[in-house]
């Protein structure tokens, strides 16, 4: 594997042919060749005299073709051949051709029009059909341009300057130059020329410039680039984001004439380019919604973007102005930024863990389930845990060995590697570290074994910037930068990447105890942290408190280096999304000095005499040229944010407590219980380690992805479409051949039932689903859960015993690291706690006074998928107390204490009062 740790890091190409996002689609030149008015009337020329020519001369020549009215005889076919007979053959040759030719201008005409994709091959027509295609093409398209370009050139100049007029005037020749103008008035708006109110600026975000005010309140899809030979089309488009094909003539029409970016416009279904914008029908998934913002920016963005008539915003990567209105327009598509955020998606996610793990929180909805969905497509846990235990375990090592801690300010972080940037060198690393460049950088290999990986964190501060090109994540420490890091450029995006490296600061896994505060940061970006993330109005009191601290580095501390901080002091970063003004600046500078320690600044502004500058344009690339590095910018758009906010509110939101009623249990979609778990060929089992058995065989490369498919269609309640189940287990995107080709797989791993057929089956409609054989231990559970509610007395006691059985762990356990993003859309994570929990505790209080060891085992089952239940930990603490022996009450309390503890997971006041009930003299820690 190439190793992409090394300092000479390629510069982009100048050259517009590298150009980066939508911007290459939009691009003035070169103009795009259309047929000329010539070429069309050619064509049409043609086809007429082919279609109708033809078979006129032939009829006027020859006479009617020669049709038979019956088989040959005998005679007929034995007979010499004449002259005569020859010239019948030739009549009936080239009639036949016509036919043929005819029968291929029909299907690529209807082809063209309907906009499906490319048409299928007529039988033994290839050079026919190819010719066919070039006339109807050159004619359909010539003429739909020339009509486009009449329309033009009767407009009046008293007519309204919409959209429709614009899309008029580009179409025109010399289109060329009038594209220019747009890209010159787009320069004018970026402060080079005219104000914005004089002309709107193209702006680079995702796919939507900013003179598409049309779009507005609307779904939108941007189509994509070719891939090879495949092209996007109007039918795959609507298979992917509506669920069927064929509704593809709803995106026509919705999209007949608008002007796109590259001032051409949608006249025949077929015929869309890469970079077009299109409007989508409202049902459409997987697709952004574009808003308009507020009419003026926030103060503070207002004086970072300079002076701008009437106060509105500049356009940005996340804001554009839209024409007339004064305003701007954002597309609300933050899963793009958190897919590609994956260290800040993990220290994301497990505060979201944490949060619910402390309560049975409520679901979210809308956003916030598109946010958490999006969130686990793009964390990379494997990545963050394999920094986390390098981190702590060089700092184990270090104190083991007496080696200084070095003084790291950077790190590059791969799957195979983690490399350490170091200022001073340290030519004297501890094994298995290597050392680079006379000791400035300090590598280590992924396969290498590690020690002490449960140690403090050594370096809080490490912040990652954004991911390379090669994949590779950076990390800057922003404790030991000497001074702020100023992230600047375009100022929305650089106030969106240091909220994202606040949230980092207050949730990374490489972190222990420490406190961000924010200045001039969305308000909903203190709901996301919690009490580490601290917004304030004013930097007096806090820069105060600083300086009395005075976190330098004690004199002569060589060996524990970054340690040295003065006992009990937490380590505190402040982040700046605004100027502050020049006099707390210069109070910050002696702050953050070199050799101070536990205190760091970062800033969403140009600092004069800040050493780290950090510059960001309106696509979040961002450049650091004091490291000649470049990544795609971590970055947190206000409607992230806002999600996110949404997202965590609803875990820190508690229920109504399961003792108070009980709960609802899912029908399964066919009956089933634990005989059928225990006897059935194919089985899915998903509580505890993910299981799937097959009759079938599959190459083991291909297995992980075919246990997913069969995973997510276990746990569905009824059949769902191909385009959902790709949607779900390619959230990046997959093309439908590829995703019909994994499915196919599945199918045949799966194998047959006894009546031979398929065990992986398709619906009338197309939908997908597993057959009734197909054995799965949740819809087992739930069906014995279903059937105990109905009985009484023992029946019902067997019947929830059953049920626990089935119960071998945490849901689905050990399923693969950003895989499943789909699970949260499924409820199916808290909906099985709390079955599972309610099931435990109806076995508990049915059984804990005349057979506490049953509804101990009850409580234990139940607490193998539910371990932080405070409730099965009462009802089990309530049955040790009453049984003769076993562990013992004390024992349990112990355990009960760890396990909690060790999730972070604090004892409800309940679970205490309880504890001093049963055991009033024994001490234990307290969780938390």
């Amino acid at each position: 594997m190439t190793n992409s740790t090394t300092d000479e890091t390629t510069k982009p190409a100048t050259d517009e042919t590298t150009a980066r996002g939508p911007e290459r689609f939009a691009a003035a030149a070169p103009e795009p060749d259309r047929p000329s008015w010539a070429q069309a009337a050619g064509a049409g020329l043609a086809l007429l005299g082919l279609l109708v020519g033809i078979p006129v001369l032939l009829a006027l020549l020859t006479g009617a073709p020669p049709i038979p009215t019956g088989l040959p005889d005998h005679a007929a076919l034995t007979q010499p051949l004449s002259i005569d007979a020859l010239f019948v053959v030739l009549r009936a040759v080239i009639w036949l051709a016509w036919l043929q030719f005819a029968v291929c201008t029909v299907v690529e005409t209807v082809s063209m029009v309907r906009g499906g994709g490319l048409p299928r091959p007529v039988p033994l027509s290839g050079r026919s059909q190819a010719v066919a295609r070039a006339l109807v093409g050159t004619l359909l398209v010539g003429a739909s341009f020339i009509g486009s370009t009449a329309a033009a050139g009767a407009a009046t100049p008293a007519e309204a300057p919409s959209s429709t007029a614009a899309a008029s005037s580009v179409a025109q020749p010399g289109a060329h130059d009038q594209r220019a103008d747009l890209t010159k008035q787009a320069d004018q708006a970026d402060g080079r020329g005219a104000s914005q109110h004089d002309a709107p600026r193209m702006a680079h975000v995702p796919g939507v410039p900013s003179t598409m005010t049309d779009v507005i309140g609307h779904k939108v899809n941007v189509v994509k680039p070719p891939e090879g030979h495949y092209h996007d089309n109007l039918w795959d488009i609507a298979e992917r984001h509506l669920g069927d094909g064929r509704r593809w003539k709803e995106i026509y029409e919705l999209n007949r004439g608008r002007l796109q970016p590259d001032g051409g416009e949608l006249v025949i279904g077929r015929l869309i380019q890469p970079g077009w914008v299109l409007i989508m029908p409202d049902d459409a998934t997987g697709v952004p919604t574009v808003h308009a913002a507020p009419e003026h920016a926030p103060a503070h963005d207002r004086d970072q973007r300079g002076s701008q008539a009437d106060g509105a915003q500049a356009p940005s990567d996340a804001d554009q102005v839209a024409p007339g209105q004064g305003g701007a327009v954002q597309v609300a598509d933050h899963s793009g930024v958190l897919l590609g955020g994956g260290l800040l998606a993990v220290g994301v996610l497990s505060l979201l863990a944490a949060e619910r793990r402390r309560r049975r929180s409520t679901d979210p909805s809308g956003d916030a389930l598109d946010t958490e969905v999006a969130l686990r497509a793009g964390a990379d846990p494997d990545r963050a845990a394999w920094l986390d235990r390098a981190l702590r375990s060089l700092a184990a090592q270090c104190r083991t060995e007496r080696i200084a801690l070095p003084q790291v300010f950077a790190a590059t972080v791969t799957d195979d590697v983690v490399e350490l940037r170091l200022a001073p060198a340290a030519p004297q690393a501890p094994a298995p570290w290597s050392t680079l460049e006379g000791g400035r950088r300090w590598r280590l290999e992924r396969t290498a074994d590690l020690v002490g990986t449960s140690g403090h964190a050594p370096y809080p501060a490490l912040v990652c910037l954004g991911r390379d090109d090669s994949g590779a994540d950076l990390l800057i420490d922003v404790e030991s930068v000497g001074g702020p890091l100023a992230v600047h450029g375009d100022p929305v995006v650089a106030r969106e990447v240091v909220s994202a490296l606040a949230v980092q600061l207050a949730t990374s896994p490489w972190s222990d105890a420490q406190q961000v505060w924010g200045l001039g940061l969305s308000d909903a970006l203190g709901s996301v942290a919690g009490d580490r993330l601290e917004l304030v109005d004013d930097l007096d009191g806090l820069l105060g408190a600083w300086a009395e601290r005075s976190p330098t580095r004690p004199a002569g501390d060589v060996l524990t280096g970054r340690l040295g901080r003065h006992p009990g002091q937490a380590p505190q970063y402040l982040v700046l999304g605004q100027d502050p003004g020049s006099a707390h600046l210069d109070r910050l500078h002696p702050l953050t000095r070199g050799d101070a320690r536990g205190l760091g600044v970062v800033a969403a502004l140009p600092i004069p005499g800040a050493r780290w500058q950090a510059e960001v344009d309106q696509t979040g690339r961002l450049r650091l040229a004091l490291l000649d590095l470049e990544v795609d910018a971590v970055r947190l758009t206000e409607t992230t944010v806002a999600d996110l906010a949404a997202l965590l509110e609803a875990a820190r939101t508690e229920q109504a407590p399961l003792g108070a009623s009980r709960v609802a249990v899912p029908r399964p979609p066919h009956d089933t219980d634990d005989a059928h778990w225990r006897s059935a060929p194919v089985r899915v089992g998903i509580l505890g380690d993910l299981e799937v058995t097959a009759a079938g065989r599959i190459d083991p490369a291909r297995l992980a992805l075919a246990t997913e498919i069969v995973a997510f269609l276990a746990v569905q309640p009824g059949p769902v479409h191909p385009s959902v189940v790709g949607a779900s287990i390619w959230p990046l995107g997959v093309t439908p051949d590829v995703r019909d080709a994994t499915i196919e797989r599945t199918r045949e791993w799966l194998g047959e039932d006894a009546d031979g057929s398929h065990l992986l089956r398709e619906t009338s409609d197309g939908r997908l689903a597993l057959a009734p054989d197909v054995a799965v231990d949740w819809w087992s559970l739930c069906s014995l859960a279903r059937r105990a509610r109905e009985a009484t007395g023992s029946a019902e006691l067997e019947l929830l015993r059953r049920s626990l059985r089935l119960v071998r762990g945490e849901l689905l356990a050990d399923r693969p690291a950003r895989r499943y993003s789909w699970l949260p859309r499924t409820r199916l994570e808290r909906e099985s706690v709390d079955v599972v929990v309610d099931t435990g505790l109806r076995l508990a209080e049915l059984t804990t006074d005349d057979d506490p060891d049953g509804a101990a085992a009850g409580c234990r089952a139940a607490l193998a998928l539910a371990p932080t239940s405070q409730d099965l930990w009462r009802a089990l603490l309530a049955a040790e107390h009453r049984r003769p022996d076993g562990p013992g009450t004390a024992a349990v309390v112990d355990e009960m204490v760890r396990v909690l503890h060790g999730a972070d997971v604090a004892l409800a006041p309940e679970t205490e009062a309880l504890v001093v009930e049963l055991l009033p003299d024994h001490e234990a820690g307290q969780a938390g």
